[in-house]
C-alpha cells in the first residue's frame, strides 16, 4: 500500500515538472509580454493618481464645516503616503499585467490550460475584493481618529506586497519563475519610488 502511494506521488511529481517550463518572453508570446508591461505601467500611473485623489478626499470632513474645498487643493502628502501610494499602485497595476500574461488561449497539455484559466482570471478577483476591503476600510477610518501612517505603519506595505507575491504564486504554479520574480521585484521597486516621487 505504500509503495503504491509513493508511486502514484512520484508520478504526479513527474508530470507537474512537464508542466513546468520556464518563464521567458518566447514561452508566454511578445505581444502579450510587452503589451502586459504597457499595460502595467499605465494602470499603475492611473491608480497613482486615483489614490492621492482618495487621500485628498479623506479630507472633505475638514472641507465640509469650512465650507471650502482649500483644503483639498492645499492637502500636503507626507513621504510615508507618497511611498504607499507608489508601491500599492505598482501591486494592483502587476494584476492586470499578470492576467494578460496569463492569457494564452491554450497550453499543449488540458491540465496546463486550466492552470492558466485560473491563472488569468484570480489576479482580477484579488484586485477587485481587495479594493471592496479597502473601501469598507475607509469608511471605519472615517468616523475614527485612526490613520495608517501613526497606527498601522508597516501593516500599510503588506497589501501591496501579498498583491505582487500572490501573482507570482500563480505565475509559479505553471511557470519556473525564480529568476524573473528577483528581476521584476527589482524593478517594481524601482518603479514604486519613481511613482512616490512624481
Amino acid at each position: 500500500m505504500y509503495l503504491l502511494v509513493v508511486e502514484h506521488l512520484t508520478k504526479q511529481y513527474v508530470e507537474l515538472k512537464k508542466l513546468k517550463s520556464d518563464f521567458t518572453i518566447n514561452e508566454i508570446g511578445k505581444f502579450r509580454f510587452y503589451s502586459g508591461i504597457a499595460i502595467g505601467i499605465g494602470f499603475s500611473i492611473v491608480f497613482n493618481i486615483l489614490f492621492r485623489v482618495i487621500l485628498k478626499m479623506c479630507n472633505v470632513g475638514e472641507v465640509i464645516t469650512d465650507l471650502s474645498w482649500s483644503n483639498y487643493y492645499s492637502y500636503e502628502f507626507s513621504i510615508y503616503y507618497l511611498t504607499l501610494i507608489g508601491f500599492a499602485s505598482v501591486g494592483f497595476s502587476f494584476c492586470f499585467t499578470t492576467y494578460l500574461w496569463m492569457s494564452k488561449p491554450f497550453a499543449s497539455i488540458r491540465k496546463k490550460t486550466i492552470r492558466l484559466r485560473m491563472a488569468q482570471i484570480n489576479p482580477i478577483w484579488i484586485l477587485f475584493g481587495t479594493l471592496l476591503f479597502l473601501l469598507r476600510m475607509f469608511w471605519f477610518f472615517a468616523g475614527v481618529d485612526l490613520t495608517i501612517e501613526k497606527d498601522f505603519a508597516y501593516l500599510g506595505f503588506m497589501i501591496p506586497i501579498f498583491i505582487y507575491v500572490y501573482c507570482w504564486n500563480l505565475i509559479s504554479d505553471i511557470y519556473k519563475s525564480k529568476e524573473p520574480f528577483f528581476m521584476t521585484s527589482l524593478i517594481i521597486i524601482i518603479l514604486g519610488f519613481i511613482l512616490s516621487g512624481i
